[in-house]
C-alpha cells in the first residue's frame, strides 16, 4: 500500500502540474494559430473537434484530464478521511473514489483519443 506521505507528494505535484498543464494548454490555442482559427468555428456539425487537430493540445488535455482527477478524488478522500475515522471507512472510500477517478480518465481518455483522430481524418 502507498503511503498517506506519498500520495499527499502526489497531490501537491499535481497542483503545480495542473497549473502547468493548463497554462500549456492555453498557450497551445493561442498560440499556435491565429485565435480566429482556433476559436471561429463554422456551422458543421463536428467544427469543434478542430481543435484537437494539434497533438501538443490533445496531450496537454490529457495531462489535465489525469492530474486533475488524480488531485480533484484524493481532494474529496482527504476531506471524507477528516469527518470519519476508521480503517474500514478508509480502505472503502479510497477504493471507491480509485475506481470512480479510473473510469473517468478512461472514458476522458477515449474521448480525446476519438477526437484527435476524427480532427486528424481530412
Amino acid at each position: 500500500m502507498v503511503s498517506e506521505r506519498t500520495i499527499m507528494l502526489l497531490h501537491y505535484i499535481t497542483g503545480i502540474g495542473i497549473l502547468v498543464a493548463g497554462a500549456v494548454h492555453i498557450a497551445t490555442v493561442f498560440l499556435t494559430a491565429p485565435v480566429e482559427a482556433n476559436l471561429t468555428f463554422d456551422e458543421a456539425p463536428f467544427a469543434v473537434i478542430n481543435v484537437y487537430r494539434n497533438l501538443l493540445l490533445a496531450v496537454s488535455l490529457e495531462a489535465l484530464l489525469v492530474m486533475v482527477a488524480f488531485h480533484g478524488f484524493n481532494g474529496l478522500r482527504i476531506i471524507l478521511l477528516e469527518l470519519y475515522q476508521g480503517r474500514t471507512w478508509e480502505k472503502a472510500v479510497t477504493w471507491i473514489l480509485t475506481v470512480i477517478a479510473l473510469v473517468l480518465v478512461v472514458y476522458g481518455s477515449r474521448t480525446i483519443i476519438l477526437a484527435y483522430q476524427i480532427a486528424n481524418l481530412g
